[in-house]
């Protein structure tokens, strides 16, 4: 029985990659990988088919990656990752200085980058997130953002990045006649409870009040109920956000995400220093 062949190293069997290369502004861009662009026979050009031998129309070998290239491009414009952690991968995680020195502590890390990897190497939907907790600075954000990223270029499913003050900000201004977003309050909601793949930055920086703890209470248990992959990022200790007030909030999190205590130094001030 003949075997199927086995998936591109680079690509996963996607057909697209992300080649670093900057050419104009800041980044690089999701390209077709190479498996597939070696078979191209339509130079690239929408439908993206071709005239075969016998003068038969065909659709051109390019033509399913290429679709997945726009719609890929697409889902990270809208992803709205902050722009210093655009475009970061799994081999953008530093748990070690330039000098050797120790960031994070390893034994913490290690299996957090081993799901990474599991993340990449397997087509199944992930089910279980991450709740990333721990002092300023060790790169709770930055691995949040790479494992979103990851999801995304592999599932190409819609993902997005939240900085919770900011989705306060958001909500509370619907309620406004004056914001372009009045009348929304609803369908904002509704869109981070049913999004295959989100990040929540910033857990406990908002104001704790009555109204924010039900609106994160009703987002988290709503991608609860449904088993949404969430990453969560929170300065404060498992202790302090299991306070009375944000203990129902913390048991639907531990029961929906590994829980990662980020002990470490503080990358960015070791940078500064």
């Amino acid at each position: 029985m003949t075997q199927p062949p086995e998936p591109c190293s680079v690509c996963g069997g996607h057909g697209v990659r992300y080649d670093g290369k900057v050419e104009v502004g800041r980044f690089g861009d999701l390209v077709l990988c190479s498996c597939i662009s070696d078979l191209c026979r339509c130079n690239g050009r929408p439908p993206y088919q071709f005239w075969d031998d016998d003068s038969q129309r065909r659709w051109c070998p390019c033509h399913t990656a290429r679709r997945r290239l726009a719609h890929l491009k697409s889902l990270f414009r809208e992803a709205e990752v902050p722009t210093r952690f655009r475009f970061k991968f799994r081999g953008d995680f530093q748990a070690l200085a330039p000098d050797g020195t120790a960031l994070l502590v390893e034994r913490r890390v290690r299996p957090v980058l081993d799901y990474v990897t599991a993340l990449v190497n397997d087509d199944r939907d992930p089910r279980r997130g991450y709740l990333f907790h721990g002092p300023p600075g060790t790169g709770k954000s930055l691995l949040a953002c790479i494992l979103l990223n990851e999801v995304l270029l592999r599932r190409a499913r819609a993902g997005r990045f939240v900085n919770l003050s900011r989705y306060f900000q958001k909500v509370r201004a619907t309620y406004s006649q004056e914001s372009e977003h009045y009348g929304r309050t609803w369908q904002i909601i509704e869109e981070l409870c049913n999004i295959p793949y989100l990040v929540l930055d910033d857990f406990g920086v908002e104001r704790g009040t009555e109204w924010e703890k039900e609106m994160l209470y009703d987002l988290v248990d709503a991608r609860y109920g449904e088993e949404r992959f969430t990453i969560v990022t929170t300065n404060q200790s498992r202790q302090e956000m299991g306070e009375p007030e944000g203990g129902r909030i913390l048991s639907r999190l531990v029961e929906m995400c590994y829980v990662v205590d980020m002990e470490g130094q503080d990358y960015r001030s070791y940078m500064e220093s």
